[in-house]
Formats: structure tokens, sequence, C-alpha cells
């Protein structure tokens, strides 16, 4: 990828995330809480966050108190370590690949074990360059299966408007 294209794309996912931050901003009122999703009932250690353990694959391009947008790179045949998401985010593939999603649940001793997989055989073109909520995310890790690389911004919402 160029680097003025990608340039362009930071720059689009940054006037994304401060226009998703303003638009949820605007739509609380003063007798509405807001609430840190980090409050929420999470059980999962910050050392699972993904920018602390699979920071290969994930770099903080914009992070304030309330939001927090993250690049995510898998290139060809590599897999991330297993890593959560505790925030609500919006994602934004910008380059589609296939690849295999892995789940994990804690044993009885606490050592994380792999529960699920499912193999996505990449993203149509229209499915590209738009965003779709993602909800928090448990334990899990991405295989890139292709010869492609996969690529996606993350707009994590690190606050919940509540009525």
């Amino acid at each position: 990828m160029k680097k003025s294209n990608w340039c362009a794309q930071i720059l689009k996912v940054v006037l994304l995330a401060l226009f998703c931050t303003i638009s949820a901003a605007a739509q609380t009122t003063k007798t509405q809480k807001k609430t840190s999703t980090a409050d929420l009932d999470w059980t999962w250690s910050d050392k699972l966050d993904a920018v602390n353990v699979a920071s290969k694959n994930h770099h903080i391009v914009y992070e304030d108190q309330k939001v927090r947008v993250l690049q995510v790179i898998c290139p060809p045949g590599s897999e991330e370590p297993v890593h959560t998401h505790q925030y609500s985010s919006t994602m934004w593939f910008t380059h589609s690949a296939r690849f295999m999603y892995y789940t994990y649940v804690a044993s009885k001793n606490g050592r994380l074990v792999k529960k699920d997989s499912v193999e996505v055989k990449g993203f149509p073109a229209e499915a590209l360059n738009k965003g779709q909520k993602v909800d928090r995310e448990g334990p899990h890790s991405v295989k890139n299966i292709s010869t492609d690389t996969l690529l996606a911004y993350r707009i994590e919402y690190k606050l919940d408007f509540k009525n």
C-alpha cells in the first residue's frame, strides 16, 4: 500500500472516530449517565487486552478518554496471540483475506483452551470500507490462511451512553 494511501486511510479512521464520539455525546442529555464499559460485567484480565498481548497486530492510531482507534493487521500466514477487546466497537475492514477465527474459554485450572473455530472466506468488495458494530470480545485469535493481508480499523468506545 502506498504511503499516501495509508495516511489517507488513517485520517479517514480518525475522522470517523471523532464523528462517532461527537454523535454519541450529542445524543446524551444531562439526565443520562455515562458509564464506563470497563465497569460492566467484564471478567477478563487487562493482560489479555489486544494492545498488550497482540501488539504486533494491534496498533493504536488514536486514543483519548472516550475512544481508542486500532489498526489491525494480520499478514498472510500469521496468527495473532489470544487476546480480548473489552469495549464495544465499530470494525471497518479495508482489505479482506481468508482467515480462521478461534474462540477460547478458561478451563478449571484457569488456562485458556480453544473452544470453537470458524473459517471466514473473506469479505465481498461491497462489505469493505463500511463500519459494523461489534460487541465486546472475550479471548479469541485470528489466523490468516490466505496470501492476502487482512487489514481493519477498530474504533473502541470506552464509554456507554445509557438512559
